[in-house]
């Protein structure tokens, strides 16, 4: 569906792309308030484990502990000693408790303060902000996600890919470490994210990939914290259950985009997550990771050569970063039956900055 909106309006200013006041901006009005990958849920799946992340890199850059509780709870929890703010864990482990290695300040793995050494006969002490504080933690299958709040629920930002996924064995999937890649790209985060929300460029830079995808049939849709993208054709397509609203069509892949910066790419082999984390105005690094289900099918269909599909994405984006904001460019227009994701995209960005 073509709204109106799209066919009338102007693509943003080349100064959305690279402005650093914009993008401090951003930060606090978009990426502070979002979910944000920070690690598998294997990696705290037993009493004790401790999984230090930090929170949006190169944005929020919140240095977070998840943490399995003796009861076997899971939390998101402040990575930063209560006393002089030190950082306290640097590498994952399994222990009893936390332990500042500043001041010997130790807390147990529900973020409570259990022991404060130089303390004795401090007056209102401990007080409640002596604890580690919590961020809103939510679990996908084998992913874990954290925000320190102010956007969506995690049900609420998730909710489009679990009705569409809900028949995937998305608890079967395992992490694929030696598929794991880091791209930097000299461009803007929505340079590379108006690139990956539209499929008109596929027959142009992804001759492999348009070979396997019909390009007369691929299908967008937008929800209110998102887009997917479907693609169809090729060898490798899902076996989809009755009553999916695609059961009977050849689906290759299903391309979902959760604002700002995750995007959940589903094959018939698995999952591949890619995190799009601005390092400044005009510089992103993108994080891939494999969770795989199926490992036969990894080197078929429209999932088989994401490295190389990548490469092309970039040296586009890269491009695009080079000349949109030229003296000379004036500024396109969105191609309505297939930038409508592009338009979405661009009016969230702005609703958030307010």
């Amino acid at each position: 569906m073509i709204h109106e909106d799209v066919r009338r309006a102007a693509t943003p200013p080349g100064s959305w792309y690279g402005d650093p006041e914009l993008f401090r901006h951003m930060v606090e009005g978009v990426f502070v308030p979002a979910w944000h990958y920070v690690g598998p849920a294997a990696q705290v799946a037993t009493p004790g484990d401790v999984l230090p992340a930090v929170l949006g890199p190169g944005t929020v850059d919140e240095p977070l502990l998840v943490t399995c509780d003796e009861a076997g709870e899971v939390r998101a929890l402040s990575n930063v000693c209560t006393h002089r703010g030190m950082v306290m864990i640097e590498a994952p482990c399994r222990v009893r408790n936390l332990r500042c290695g500043y001041h010997g300040r130790r807390f147990g793995l529900d973020g409570r303060l259990k022991g404060a050494p130089g303390f004795e006969g401090a007056e209102d002490f401990p007080r409640e902000q002596d604890n580690l504080q919590q961020a809103r933690l939510g679990r996908f299958g084998p992913l874990l996600f954290a925000s320190l709040g102010g956007g969506p629920t995690f049900e609420d930002w998730l909710a489009p890919v679990v009705a569409r996924m809900g028949f995937y064995p998305l608890d079967a999937m395992q992490e694929a470490p030696e598929r794991a890649r880091d791209f930097e790209v000299a461009a803007s985060f929505i340079a590379y994210l108006d690139n990956y929300l539209e499929g008109l460029h596929i027959p142009y830079i992804h001759p492999g990939l348009a070979a396997v995808l019909d390009g007369q049939d691929y299908r967008y849709e937008t929800f209110p914290q998102g887009s997917l993208q479907i693609g169809l054709g090729g060898d490798s397509v899902f076996e989809l259950p009755e009553g999916h609203p695609e059961h009977g069509h050849r689906v290759a892949a299903f391309y979902f985009h959760l604002f700002p910066n995750v995007l959940l790419n589903f094959y018939p082999w698995g999952l591949s997550l890619n995190m799009i984390e601005p390092r400044g105005p005009d510089r992103t690094v993108v994080r891939f990771r494999s969770f795989v289900a199926r490992p036969e099918l990894l080197e078929v269909g429209a999932g088989a050569e994401l490295v190389q599909v990548e490469m092309e994405d970039e040296a586009a984006v890269e491009a695009v970063g080079r000349g949109i904001r030229a003296r000379l460019y004036r500024g396109g227009r969105y191609a309505p039956a297939h930038e409508g994701l592009v338009h979405h995209f661009h009016q969230h960005l702005a609703a958030a900055l307010g």
